[in-house]
């Protein structure tokens, strides 16, 4: 009877730890919107910092987003001093017709917290994504993320590395 209570004790505490680092990892989520409506944990993009902009553009006969390569500087001398401010990317197609910006964690890295925005641009369009801090390096142990259109074969994949 004693090794049962103790059990049952040791599982509860196993559970309520897991809950408890379960809702750590997870301060919001993704949010995508536009500059006016959009917001990310409370935060209205109007009032946050543009981080990182990506510009869905043709170049050389080639279609893909741009930069190629980007650096988000997280490190408290750079832009960690944000106070738990969330990233802002600003996103915009200029292309004749529909891209997909698909933002995402190292695909090897499976589990309940993997990071990842899709989002559909028509032509000419503009959108923002909002990501808490805490998600962003909760999910990113190589910190290096990926950028691309998936449905769009032979098109550049872009990195998001991130200093911290």
């Amino acid at each position: 009877m004693r090794t049962y209570f103790v059990g049952l004790g040791l599982g509860l505490f196993l559970i309520l730890g897991g809950v408890s680092s379960a809702l750590a990892l997870q301060s919001g989520g993704v949010e995508v919107g536009d500059l006016k409506t959009g917001s990310v944990v409370g935060q209205p993009f109007t009032e946050l910092d543009v981080d990182l902009t990506f510009t869905a553009a043709k170049v050389a006969g080639s279609s893909g987003w741009y930069p190629p390569v980007s650096v988000l500087n997280l490190i408290s001398q750079g832009t960690g001093g944000r106070a738990g401010r969330p990233i802002l990317l600003k996103i915009t197609n200029t292309l004749d017709t529909e891209y997909t910006f698909h933002l995402s964690a190292d695909s090897s890295q499976a589990g309940p917290w993997v990071m990842e925005a899709k989002v559909l641009l028509k032509p000419g369009e503009t959108k923002y994504i909002g990501i808490p801090t805490s998600d962003l390096t909760a999910v990113t142990a190589t910190n290096v993320l990926s950028y691309s259109n998936p449905s769009a074969n032979g098109d550049h994949v872009g990195q998001l590395v991130i200093l911290r």
